[in-house]
């Protein structure tokens, strides 16, 4: 992971050409200094909350204190992907192309970046949220340094954005899909989500997901976990019915199903169903045995919601 100190602010080789029509409403926070990642989280916070109904968790100072590693005088990319989690976000790493970043930017998601606007032997990293494109001139709307949208020719961008290995991230509220997005990449930034304690935040995300992927079988599991986890057995139950009426013999499925069953009072379903329960990984093979053993002694009911 590369560390940003946010570089300072020498001008650099833009087009003089403003372009506003294609680009997205971002609000503008002047840039402060080692602080390049807080400011850019808070952007598109902003952004987002001006447009839909997310509200940000975490106040600027709140955000400026998660992101900035004082001993090294800047922010790691995992730094910055937890802050956006804690501020409510889901945080999507963003396929390493431009046309990844131009198709996103075309359903009107800014994507924060990571440049180098130095050397590979001096770097002067830098976070900026990308705004825009102009396809005809040829430029990347960025909100790079202490002016908003500026325009930069997309081969210059190109050559600062391969320093850092295209790193891009794409910042949403829970209900909102990344237009790059694949099913299993999603899943992992939903779950990343439910991780930080927004198990709430990613049951919108699991269930904003199926409706790209109806039939994935891991969004269903993790979406009836997650239900499950938050009591909500009537939900969890519906979630791990529809997964196996897709894969019948999903092990971990049967294994929580019969378990919810047992400790919502019916014992002698979840004995039938755990029974069905096997798997050559011998993990997941002693989890089905202590399941079923809990069973057979009788579980601690629990009120459904």
């Amino acid at each position: 992971m590369i560390l940003s100190g946010c570089g300072p602010k020498e001008p650099l080789v833009l087009s003089t050409q403003r372009v506003t029509s294609s680009s997205i409403s971002v609000p503008f926070v002047t840039p402060r200094s080692d602080l390049c990642a807080a400011t850019s989280i808070e952007m598109i916070s902003s952004y987002w909350h001006a447009t839909t109904s997310y509200t940000p968790r975490l106040s600027q100072e709140e955000l400026d204190a998660r992101t900035l590693i004082p001993a090294k005088g800047g922010t790691l990319q995992i730094e910055l992907m937890a802050t956006a989690r804690a501020n409510g976000l889901l945080a999507y790493t963003l396929a390493p192309t431009l046309d990844a970043l131009l198709h996103e930017l075309e359903k009107q998601h800014p994507v924060i970046v990571l440049l180098n606007r130095g050397y590979s032997w001096y770097p002067l990293w830098h976070y900026a949220p990308v705004t825009g494109y102009n396809k005809k001139d040829q430029t990347i709307l960025m909100h790079f340094s202490d002016r908003p949208n500026e325009a930069m020719n997309v081969a210059t961008f190109k050559r600062l954005w391969e320093r850092s290995g295209n790193w891009g991230v794409v910042l949403l509220p829970p209900g909102y899909l990344p237009a790059t997005a694949s099913s299993k990449a999603f899943l992992r930034s939903a779950y990343d989500l439910e991780k930080t304690g927004m198990r709430d935040n990613a049951i919108i995300a699991y269930r904003s997901a199926l409706q790209r992927w109806p039939k994935d079988i891991d969004i269903l599991f993790a979406l009836a976990n997650a239900y499950y986890h938050s009591n909500k057995f009537t939900a969890a139950e519906k979630y791990y019915r529809k997964l196996l009426s897709i894969e019948p013999l999903h092990p971990l499925a049967l294994n929580n199903l019969s378990d919810l069953l047992c400790r919502t009072g019916r014992r002698k379903q979840a004995m039938a169903i755990i029974k069905k329960a096997v798997s050559n990984n011998s993990e997941i093979q002693s989890i089905i045995n202590a399941t079923q053993k809990e069973i057979l002694g009788g579980c601690t009911l629990q009120r459904t919601h």
